[in-house]
């Protein structure tokens, strides 16, 4: 172009400046915003020398530099996806609101830390209704659960515990014989120690629970009411290990590797490969270092170490009864192969229980104890319990790709139990000394093939043969009284049984279930089939969960089915103390037990955030009955019982997060009815709990967490006493000392209710962090307004009926505020 003018020129000149006005203006509006810091590692607290920074939404990614810093960019204000990985250490993943150039410095903690840990899981991929899962560092620390895993359960809607803090676990208005355990595969009889103190396996050596309210899948059987599945841990990249001690008892857990010598032989080893958590693939084995792993654990309880001291501080008196117990447990794996497509695994636990009570008073205390109301009866006795289990596994895996996978099984469950219960001859109730040993054995094999993108199938095939063995001698209850507790005064109502009893029944199951996914659509039809040898009775239960997801991840999901259960196998009827139980095992023409369940839900996700409505009704008939006169008639049960439970539950949680400053907790309320039928009436169910509301929060900041647990529930139902007599036999209720009068409980059972209750739980606990692991300590308080509950029915035995007797009162002897605490080294 030539220029003419110099009009022509600036004309152009001021065009030039001006484009160029704009275009820096422009750049310097458009310059980036970044986000900058330190990426530390929790576990020495040094910076990371290596991993990565991604920035989802502007597809930003840079590296972490060798000091631990970082920087990254965005082009405009707003909230982000922020992911730093680096090998060895978890995963960080988390939004950010960016509204101008900041720093922030990040944590990254051990896989260890946070009880990460990669297995082979073909069932992982389960469902959401009816089911809650929570890690076991989530259930250990939550408040009143005496740092056990499983007591922890008792937090989550729709669980109940009629001992409080202790006692069976009531699940959706079910009974608790109607329950199933599992630990890895293995069907577990008795889970904790003397029914609720602590569970019977380390917490350190659970990765996961599964609590299964209702509607679970066609995998499991046995059972008619819930499933409490428990999975261990499944991989160790180097040696480390826990000590727990507290109040009440101390645990212990080592792992290490199997590596190889220089000579090529196996041998325990240190060495670690580490890998990226964000880069495992759940449905593979893993191999991270040598040819597989091994780990032992075990718990003493040492009871009568500190409690009865501290007990005698809070209510002034001593205590002359406190179990003792110690558990162990061993696993290890061992890879065929390099790529680890063939592995053997084995599994061994055990526990012991022991618990004596001598009551022998003195006539001074005899005589104290009957001016106070108490039974005479019960003025001298001895009892003792023994119980010891022992479970083992040999698994197999073999998994070619991550399309198929198979694990084959071969499983043991021996429980040995004692008992012995002697009173005086005032008593009806005569001597118990009864050996009782149920034992399992079974052979499963398990199968998942992903045989298309959209769908894969699960199947299994089992066989158990339950053996059971009882001798000695019990005591049968041969008349009901009309409600309430058995009158231990009343010489015809139970009579001596001598037992002298060997029996088993095989079983084959089997089971197929296929995962249809199409976008959000989930349908997962299942079937399960069994066969009892016994009287050639087989059963199928068709079952099925249909869910759909929205992009919001919003999901509504609706589940149910038969569940069939024979009572000739229910370990837990067999293993009860009185009456003609072993004769359940060879009772050929009881039919199997059955439930009809269904259940629907709507859940709502939101980051971490999860609400989550859930609706069920539970239909339950043919449930095992003690028959009247079933000894003339040779027929000691019948399938006369039923249950019928509806409700609601109601959950808003919010999910852990790795942040310095983090809430963490769920919110719940439960609304139940439960009926049970027995003797050809309708009535209350004893443990029914129609309201309960349970909030679990915990605060952490830095080293410190500050949990809490508030409980508000309704009272539990009562057979009123509406009358007495004076007790016949031997009491004439004239002479002041031969004086007994027996209550006369209401033909309304269970119509009355006791006030409703709460309890505030409170636990700090302090963590610091070393080069070697850390060293953690909690403290805790359960009920620390010491609320106290009137929920007991008080009779006293030497004034008849009354305005004034009975009396609702507090049970006598009952800690009503519990301090614990307890320290935790893991390296």
């Amino acid at each position: 172009m030539i220029w003419n003018t110099k009009l022509q020129m600036a004309r152009y000149t001021r065009i030039i400046l001006c484009t160029l006005f704009f275009f820096t203006g422009t750049i310097s509006w458009a310059l980036p915003i970044t986000i900058s810091g330190t990426v530390y590692s929790e576990h020495n607290n040094a910076p990371v020398e290596f991993g990565t920074v991604v920035i989802t939404e502007a597809r930003f990614k840079s590296r972490i530099q060798e000091n631990g810093s970082y920087t990254a960019a965005v082009e405009t204000p707003g909230i982000y996806t922020i992911i730093i990985s680096s090998p060895g250490l978890k995963t960080i993943q988390e939004k950010i609101s960016i509204a101008k150039s900041l720093k922030r410095d990040f944590r990254m903690s051990l896989p260890i830390v946070k009880t990460r840990t990669v297995r082979i899981r073909a069932e992982r991929e389960i469902q959401k209704l009816g089911r809650n899962t929570l890690s076991v560092e989530e259930l250990k620390e939550t408040p009143a659960t005496l740092g056990d895993a499983l007591n922890a359960l008792a937090s989550l809607p729709g669980v109940v515990r009629p001992g409080g803090f202790f006692g069976p676990l009531i699940i959706r208005g079910a009974g608790d014989k109607a329950n199933r355990y599992f630990i890895d595969d293995i069907p577990v009889p008795n889970p904790q120690h003397f029914g609720g103190l602590q569970s019977i396996i380390s917490n350190d050596l659970m990765r996961e629970v599964d609590l299964y309210s209702s509607a679970f899948p066609a995998q499991f059987g046995g059972a008619v009411g819930a499933i409490i599945d428990i999975q261990t841990i499944d991989e160790v990249k180097e040696f480390g290990g826990v000590v727990d001690t507290s109040l009440i008892s101390s645990n212990f857990l080592l792992k290490s590797v199997w590596g190889k010598n220089r000579d090529g032989a196996v041998s325990v080893s240190n060495a670690t490969t580490e890998k990226n958590p964000s880069e495992e693939n759940p449905t593979t084995q893993k191999n991270p270092s040598g040819k597989g792993y091994w780990i032992t654990s075990g718990r003493i309880g040492y009871l009568s170490l500190f409690v009865p001291p501290i007990y005698k501080l809070i209510t002034g008196k001593t205590i002359d009864r406190l179990p003792q117990y110690y558990d162990y447990q061993l696993k290890g794996k061992f890879f065929l192969d390099e790529k680890g497509h063939h592995a053997f695994s084995l599994l061994a636990f055990g526990s012991y229980d022991t618990l004596k009570f001598v009551r022998d008073l003195s006539d001074e205390e005899k005589a104290e104890y009957k001016s106070k109301g108490g039974d005479p009866i019960l003025a001298s006795f001895n009892l003792s319990n023994d119980i010891s289990a022992h479970s083992q596994g040999l698994y197999y895996d073999y998994i070619p790709s991550s399309k198929f996978s198979n694990r084959t099984i071969l499983f043991n469950s021996f429980t040995y139990s004692y008992f012995y219960a002697s009173f005086p001859d005032t008593s009806s109730f005569g001597p118990v000394d009864l050996k009782v040993y149920p034992n399992i054995l079974g052979l499963k094999d398990k199968t998942k093939w992903e045989w298309a993108p959209y769908a894969t199938l699960r199947t299994a095939l089992e066989y158990n043969f339950f053996y059971f063995k009882s001798v000695g001698q019990t005591q049968q209850q041969v008349s009901s009284p009309s409600g309430g507790m058995p009158d231990y005064g009343n010489n015809t109502l139970f009579v001596s049984v001598p037992v002298n009893f060997s029996e088993g029944n095989h079983v084959v199951s089997a089971y197929a279930e296929n995962t249809f996914k199409f976008g959000g659509l989930k349908f997962v039809p299942g079937l399960r089939s069994e066969f009892l040898s016994r009287n050639s009775t087989g059963i199928l239960d068709p079952r099925a969960l249909l869910s759909y997801e929205l992009e919001s991840q919003t999901t509504f999901s609706v589940a149910g089915g038969e569940y069939q259960s024979f009572p000739q196998t229910n370990t837990f009827y067999f293993n009860q103390v009185f009456n003609y139980q072993p004769q359940v095992v060879v009772a050929d023409y009881i039919k199997p037990e059955r439930a009809i369940h269904k259940t629907v839900g709507i859940e709502q996700r939101l980051a971490a955030f999860i609400f989550k409505v859930e609706g069920f009704h539970n239909d339950f008939d043919r449930l095992l009955e003690a028959q009247n006169n079933g000894a003339a008639i040779g027929r000691y049960f019948s399938n006369n019982g039923a249950l019928r439970a509806q409700g609601v539950e109601v959950m808003l949680r919010k999910e852990r997060e790795d942040k310095d400053l983090d809430f963490s907790g769920w919110l719940s309320y439960t609304y139940t009815r439960s009926e049970r039928k027995q003797n050809g009436e309708w009535r209350t169910f004893e443990f029914e709990q129609p309201h309960a509301l349970k909030l679990v929060a915990a605060v952490k900041w830095g080293a410190h967490k500050l949990g809490a647990q508030f409980q508000l529930f309704s009272g539990y139902p009562y057979t009123e006493i509406i009358s007495s007599v004076c007790t016949p036999g031997f009491n004439n209720c004239v002479d002041p000392a031969n004086v007994r009068y027996s209550p006369i409980y209401s033909s309304r059972s269970y119509g009355a209710r006791f006030e409703p209750s709460h309890r505030l739980d409170l636990r700090y606990t302090h963590k610091s962090v070393y080069s070697w692991g850390y060293f953690s300590w909690y403290i805790e308080v359960i009920n620390i307004y010491n609320q106290q509950a009137a929920n007991q029915q008080e009779w006293n035995y030497n004034k008849p009926y009354s305005s004034d007797n009975p009396k609702v009162t507090i049970p006598d002897g009952v800690i009503t505020i519990i301090p614990y605490f307890g320290l935790e080294w893991r390296f």
